[in-house]
Parts: structure tokens; sequence; C-alpha cells
């Protein structure tokens, strides 16, 4: 889990790894240090994920580990969702995913 401490230190006492980062800025910085090859999964929130986009670029080609974007604790961006959405699209071909 990469975030903010406020979004992190809930899965802290669930046994998740934890990577703290003080502002989406210093996201780039914690990200080269994690061995992503240790992880099947990692989830950022969403500040992160607009932060580490250029980054995870490569990693959308279906390889491990699954990017899961979650909101932080301030708030959802709809970031997720629409990352979401575009991988579905891609998959399938279509929006599959209409909204009412």
């Amino acid at each position: 889990m990469i975030g903010g401490k406020t979004s992190t230190s809930g899965f802290r006492p669930l046994g998740v790894d934890t990577y703290e980062v003080a502002g989406p800025a210093d996201a780039p910085e914690v990200w080269k240090r994690i061995r992503l090859d240790e992880y099947s999964i990692v989830f950022v929130t969403e500040p992160v994920y607009q932060a580490l986009k250029g980054e995870l670029v490569p990693m959308t080609g279906g390889a491990l580990p699954v990017i899961t974007v979650i909101p932080a604790v301030t708030g959802s961006r709809e970031v997720g969702i629409q990352s979401l959405r575009a991988m579905v699209e891609r998959a399938v071909g279509t929006d599959v995913m209409f909204r009412e």
C-alpha cells in the first residue's frame, strides 16, 4: 500500500506492507525503493497513482503486480474507476461499465 500517512495507517494492522509518502511528489522516489517482484497486488491512493502514471504505463500489459487504485481518505476523484474503465474497454473493445 502506497499513500499518505492517514491512508496507509489502516492497512498496517492487517499485515499489509505500507509505504508512506509525505505528498504525491514523493511517490516516484518511494516507488523506486519497492521490490515489486515481492508483490502480486499493490494498492495506491489516487494522488499517488496520478504522480506515478508515467512509471506505471509499462506495467499495464498484464504482468504482476496488479496496481489497484483506491481513494485517499480525503475523498475520491474517481481516478480508480476511470482507470478500471479504460482497462476493461481495452480488454473487451467497448465500454461495458456504463453509468445510469
